[in-house]
């Protein structure tokens, strides 16, 4: 038959509060190491980085009567061991809260696993929008612009993900060719092929 006194019942609550926090206390240290000093190690190991994108210029190409052809440049980086799918890309852009151009354009390439590319993406961009926008822009002006653009990516297990791409910054207006320099019969061809 056991007998518990009641300084017995005092000590064993006292004993049994002592233990789980020694372990606590080694089990916060050990998190505390672990997170504090190799989380970036940790989120590599199981990879959990997700791709990136970034606009990196934005510049007129090709320059006609009636329309200029703006380049979108757009870094992506892909940290998975696997290839990287690229699905679509949509944009939207606005000088001074007025809108210039928007769309969205399918990629239908890959980025190679662990590796950076550099995807150009060009948007037509008509004279008659910017002047609807702008009444006084002229050629050589400079106009601030803010883009916004999502990427949308295969991830793989992860399924679709879209990554956000914002960027403001100032693009300089070409100047419009001369009428002489114009090559009509191509202009025409192109405008009865569309």
């Amino acid at each position: 038959m056991l007998h518990y006194s009641w300084r017995t019942q005092e000590r064993l609550p006292t004993m049994a509060r002592i233990m789980p926090t020694k372990t606590l206390v080694i089990l916060l240290l050990a998190l505390i190491v672990v997170f504090g000093v190799g989380c970036a190690n940790i989120e590599e190991a199981l990879n959990l980085r997700k791709p990136s994108a970034s606009l990196e210029g934005l510049t007129f190409d090709e320059v006609g009567a009636d329309a200029a052809t703006l380049l979108f440049e757009v870094d992506i980086e892909n940290p998975y061991a696997a290839p990287l799918g690229l699905l679509n890309i949509d944009y939207n852009l606005t000088s001074l809260d007025k809108p210039l151009l928007a769309g969205e354009a399918d990629l239908q390439r890959t980025v190679p696993a662990r590796g950076k590319e550099t995807v150009t993406l060009p948007a037509r961009v008509s004279y008659g929008d910017l002047v609807k926008a702008f009444r006084e822009v002229r050629p050589g002006t400079i106009i601030p612009y803010r883009a916004d653009m999502g990427l949308s990516v295969d991830a793989g297990d992860l399924g679709t993900l879209r990554l956000p791409i914002t960027k403001e910054s100032e693009l300089t207006v070409p100047a419009i060719p001369n009428l002489s320099d114009v090559d009509w019969k191509k202009l025409l061809l192109d405008k009865a092929i569309k």
